[in-house]
């Protein structure tokens, strides 16, 4: 059994439960049944409204809906608070009625039956609902369990206020009506319980059970956590991450430490659908986004201080050592050439901030001067490949015979 198919079996019980009440209430002449008669009509709205809810809630995400249309359930929530609230007014006024007019109650065995089955029926169907709506983090089925706790709750009412009535003197008459109308502001209380759950959740509340996971699983993998933000709506739960690592990695490993994250807390919180972390140490940031079918997909930015001098025309760069052309690309210093067409604008040597032994830093350094062409006669198939997705022209020489004119 799924959400869907408790969902449907709501639909029919209410459907029985609402037409039961109602025919026999008014037999009988009693404002609560008829009450509890309503509350079950609106029900049964309640119950479809969900059901069409999660099944539009598990529509795949779309061009103009990348984050899929998980909401719309949680929106069929507020719906069933509505309903919870217009029902509970309605039954407020006819309890008044009740009271005013003095109605006298024609107890009989049948209405005993249908009140008597209402509580069993709606208690089944509250916990079924909350089971399922807390297994599958559906709010809008936990709303609607609410819907049928109030209902199994005001049918206790109904069956004492019948029984009570049934004396049919003195202030016993007034009974009925007066439980109609306890029924009415106690089921506008559950709707303000249930209005603020469900406006929180579409505003967007933070995720604490995903918070929770995120921080333990970064104090086992001694991972910095410098900030944490977690968003839930409906269903799903979305993350912003700022961690620090060791500056001295490369920016290849820190992404790999960064990638390896998003992957294990996707896999480990299983409403979490969309992942950013940010490397505070490194300035870059990675994101993923899982939707509810096909294949998810990720970005990555980089976020790079500009250094060295301003840009004038297209630029080259070409890695320097001690003044003299360097044969690899990560270099502790770079030549800055722009020119425009055959026009040298500006020619300017620049030292790398980043550059340690053994591990040149050319990459991050080269991001930071933003080049068109970078001039080098040896470079790694990661530079390479790096180069490659920003756009930067790669020119591999044989000697430095091949730039002269622009080492003079």
């Amino acid at each position: 059994m799924n959400k869907e198919s408790v969902s449907i079996f709501s639909i029919l019980a209410n459907i029985f439960l609402g037409i039961s009440k109602l025919v026999v209430g008014l037999m009988i002449n009693s404002a609560a049944l008829v009450a509890d008669g309503i509350h079950s009509a609106t029900d049964f709205v309640s119950s479809l409204g969900v059901y069409i809810g999660i099944k539009m809630g598990k529509k795949p995400a779309d061009i103009e809906h990348p984050y899929g249309h998980y909401a719309i359930e949680t929106i069929s929530g507020l719906g069933v608070v509505i309903l919870l609230i217009i029902s509970a007014i309605w039954i407020i006024y006819d309890g008044f009625g009740s009271i005013i007019n003095k109605n006298v109650i024609q107890i009989g065995s049948i209405g005993i039956i249908v009140v008597v089955i209402s509580i069993f029926l709606n208690e089944a169907m509250a916990r079924l609902k909350l089971k399922y709506g807390r297994k599958e983090e559906s709010l809008a089925l936990i709303a609607d369990a609410g819907h049928s706790r109030a209902d199994a709750i005001s049918s206790v009412g109904v069956l004492a206020g019948l029984l009570i009535a049934s004396l049919g003197s003195g202030y016993f008459l007034y009974a009925d009506g007066l439980i109609a109308v306890f029924i009415g502001l106690y089921i506008l209380k559950e709707s303000y319980s249930l209005g603020r759950e469900v406006i929180d959740n579409l505003i967007g509340i933070r995720d604490e059970k995903a918070e929770s996971i995120i921080k333990k699983y970064c104090q086992q993998k001694n991972i910095s956590l410098t900030s944490l933000k977690t968003r839930k709506i409906g269903q799903i739960t979305s993350t912003e991450i700022t961690i620090k690592l060791d500056a001295r990695l490369k920016v290849e490993e820190a992404e790999k430490v960064s990638k390896k994250l998003q992957n294990d807390l996707l896999e480990q919180i299983k409403n979490l659908k969309y992942v950013i972390v940010q490397i505070e140490s490194h300035k870059t940031r990675q994101g993923y986004i899982r939707p509810k079918w096909g294949k998810g997909f990720g970005f990555r930015q980089q976020f790079v201080l500009p250094l060295g001098p301003e840009k004038k025309g297209y630029r080259m760069i070409i890695p320097f050592k001690d003044n003299k052309f360097y044969s690899d690309f990560g270099a502790p210093e770079y030549l800055v050439i722009d020119r425009k067409g055959e026009r040298i604008l500006q020619k300017q040597i620049v030292q790398n901030p980043f550059f340690q032994e053994g591990m040149g830093g050319g990459m991050r350094f080269a991001k930071s001067l933003n080049p068109d062409e970078v001039i080098t006669q040896k470079i790694g198939p990661g530079a390479t490949e790096r180069l490659k997705e920003l756009g930067i022209k790669l020119t591999i020489i044989q000697s430095e015979n091949e730039i002269k004119e622009f080492l003079s």
